[in-house]
């Protein structure tokens, strides 16, 4: 786990309680919205990676 990994994890917790599961992941298997559309967007630029929250809930499932 590197830090944004256990900061995603840190928001998760603060925002829907007592989980393990990274925001990415949990915002992933969310039903399609705009919001979510926004949200996976934003962390593909943030984090220069085609389809980050899908690859993140791929390793955290793992």
């Amino acid at each position: 786990m590197n830090g944004w990994w256990v900061a995603s994890v840190r928001i998760n917790r603060i925002l829907c309680g007592n989980r393990s599961e990274p925001l990415c992941s949990r915002v992933y298997r969310q039903r399609p919205s705009a919001c979510r559309t926004a949200f996976m967007r934003a962390m593909d630029l943030l984090f220069h990676e085609c389809r980050h929250c899908e690859s993140i809930h791929l390793r955290w499932t793992a």
